[in-house]
């Protein structure tokens, strides 16, 4: 944990999907394991901004394709301004270049919706020790570049 998740014990996740079911689903399966708290979510990237701002997450689950700004503008805007947010991108695309895109700006991670269950949880506790890689099997393919 980081000194900041030291002094409030959990870590604090704001969720940023346009899809309901997918914040429900990602909520239940994070707010069952001790120590993970979902603090917000949002439905577009201007609200997920303002969260972010408001909440000060350890995490930021982001989705890429979302109305008002999508998560590469988003990762963007929070990378300008030094946040100290991390991303985990959650996402119904794999293509190489939202993939990389993401990791350049600086996402410790990017999870495929369709594979994600399993690696969720755990990414987000290895993100929140500071790790970073954690990606989905098709996006682990994709960025080494055994798929294109």
């Amino acid at each position: 944990m980081n000194i900041q998740q030291k002094k409030r014990g959990r870590i604090r996740v704001v969720l940023a999907d346009d899809h309901s079911g997918v914040r429900s689903g990602i909520r239940f399966l994070l707010e069952r394991e001790p120590g993970i708290t979902v603090v917000g979510e949002s439905t577009d990237g201007v609200e997920a901004m303002q969260l972010v701002e408001k909440l000060h997450p350890d995490i930021l689950l982001l989705d890429i394709e979302m109305p008002g700004l999508n998560g590469i503008e988003v990762a963007k805007r929070l990378r300008e301004q030094a946040s100290n947010v991390q991303i985990l991108a959650l996402s119904s695309y794999d293509q190489r270049e939202y993939i990389l895109e993401m990791l350049e700006l600086g996402a410790a991670g990017y999870l495929v919706k369709d594979e994600a269950p399993e690696l969720l949880v755990e990414a987000v506790k290895g993100i929140s020790r500071g790790e970073t890689g954690w990606y989905s099997s098709r996006v682990k393919r994709r960025i080494t570049n055994r798929i294109q």
